[in-house]
């Protein structure tokens, strides 16, 4: 049988690494490895549809999305300290550029709105104020554009909107879900002005925990997380798209990874909150899960 193409860069260096069987589904799908671009990705696809509401309840495949709550409430969530890190990095960014004015920030894959908000009840960054769109399709992509009010944009809306636009992009925990990862970043690039940063969270299949549990990594969930990623292959993913890497320090976001996982267990919950105080505890368990290690990007402007 002949190798599948990586869906990032089209190579046909691809071998399998192996199988697992869906959570919510009895397919069997296999874990592609690329060697050009390093890009681990699943066969086959298994579509968009899954993407309902249901989903969204924490009813498929991941049972830890809690898009109602989240919509209804985002402050009652530990989604908050997420979310006070992301403005903080994008705060401390554009602290080093030359800007003026209105700071515009694109959410794409806004999901049920939580970074919105926030921001929108933030309404400055850096002492500039901000104007904000997001991107995402559903249930609560019309919520948030009817009921809310915000400016949500569609795959068509994106294509058309002009290029440098947005000072700020992020995509928090989306680019695991497409199957071609390379064509949203380049859209991104072209939408960022130049200086601009795109702040994307991803898992890092090259970690301690990924490298020793193979594929039974837990996010490696092959019926919606098919494009996973290491600090290298999303080191090229950003070249490939024009974007320079740049890695961050996360704080409150890793907090909110840990804290997510252990929804179901308070008793956990309760004792990590406690943990997660100690800064040798962070550190020990960024370093574990890799999550500093994976880069954001940022735009080359025209003088570096």
């Amino acid at each position: 049988m002949n190798a599948p193409a990586c869906r990032a860069c089209g190579s046909r260096r691809t071998t399998l690494r192996g199988t697992r069987r869906g959570r919510t589904r009895p397919t069997e799908f296999s874990f592609h490895d690329c060697a050009d671009c390093g890009l681990l990705f699943v066969e086959p696809f298994a579509g968009f549809a899954l993407y309902d509401d249901a989903y969204y309840r924490g009813q498929g495949p991941d049972p830890f999305v809690d898009y109602e709550t989240e919509y209804r409430d985002w402050r009652a969530t530990d989604r908050r300290l997420e979310l006070a890190d992301l403005h903080r990095l994008a705060a401390a960014h554009l602290r080093r550029q030359a800007g003026t004015g209105p700071v515009r920030w694109l959410d794409f894959g806004c999901g049920a709105g939580a970074l919105l908000k926030y921001l929108r009840d933030q309404r400055t960054i850096g002492g500039r104020p901000l104007e904000l769109a997001g991107h995402d399709v559903g249930s609560y992509a019309d919520l948030l554009r009817d009921r809310d009010g915000f400016r949500i944009l569609d795959l068509e809306q994106i294509a058309t909107e002009p290029a440098g636009t947005f000072d700020i992009v992020s995509m928090i925990e989306v680019i695991e879900h497409l199957p071609a990862p390379l064509d949203p970043v380049r859209a991104i690039a072209r939408l960022l002005r130049p200086g601009g940063l795109l702040l994307l969270t991803t898992g890092n299949l090259d970690c301690p925990v990924a490298r020793r549990q193979g594929l039974d990594f837990a996010y490696c969930v092959p019926e919606i997380h098919v494009s996973l990623f290491n600090p290298a292959a999303l080191g090229w993913l950003y070249r490939a798209a024009g974007l320079e890497p740049r890695n961050v320090r996360y704080r409150g976001a890793l907090h909110f990874k840990v804290l997510k996982n252990l929804r179901f267990r308070p008793g956990l919950r309760f004792a990590a909150r406690a943990l997660l105080a100690l800064p040798p505890v962070v550190r020990l368990i960024d370093g574990l899960y890799g999550v500093s290690a994976m880069p954001c990007a940022v735009k080359p402007s025209a003088s570096s």
